[in-house]
């Protein structure tokens, strides 16, 4: 794990806010990977010296590497250690992800200058997907 990664870690453990720690550390790594910053093959730190270097708890690193194992992003090989597993998509998906992103920041910005919530922004996108009628299958 590069030592820009951990710095940043470090920054949004401490500024996290209402976010588990659990989902931000998952998050970063994941963010990592995808930014190609942490490649395929890549051997994280054991749980302990991750906790060790973000003044978190054990339990928070390893329910974290748990999930990342569970989307395929890293997979735990016993005695040896924890390794990235996935490769960072094409650089068109990376492209359309950051564009995602950045819409979902303006829509988020946009809501709040009128009051609302990010929680209320889920929910209407949750609200309006209901609505929507099912996709018809071709027989």
């Amino acid at each position: 794990m590069t030592d820009s990664l951990l710095a940043r870690l470090r920054l949004d453990l401490a500024d996290a806010g209402h976010k588990p720690m659990t989902t931000l550390l998952s998050d970063r790594i994941w963010e990592g990977v995808v930014d190609g910053e942490i490649g395929a093959g890549a051997r994280l730190p054991t749980v302990r010296e991750l906790a060790v270097a973000l003044s978190t708890s054990p339990r928070t690193v390893r329910r974290a590497y748990e999930q990342l194992e569970r989307l395929g992003v890293v997979e735990v090989r016993p005695g040896e250690g924890t390794f990235v597993s996935l490769a960072p998509p094409p650089e068109e998906e990376h492209r359309r992800q950051r564009a995602l992103g950045d819409l979902a920041r303006e829509a988020v910005e946009r809501a709040q200058s009128l009051g609302f919530t990010p929680d209320d922004v889920v929910e209407a996108v949750a609200d309006w997907r209901g609505t929507e009628p099912e996709p018809r299958s071709n027989p």
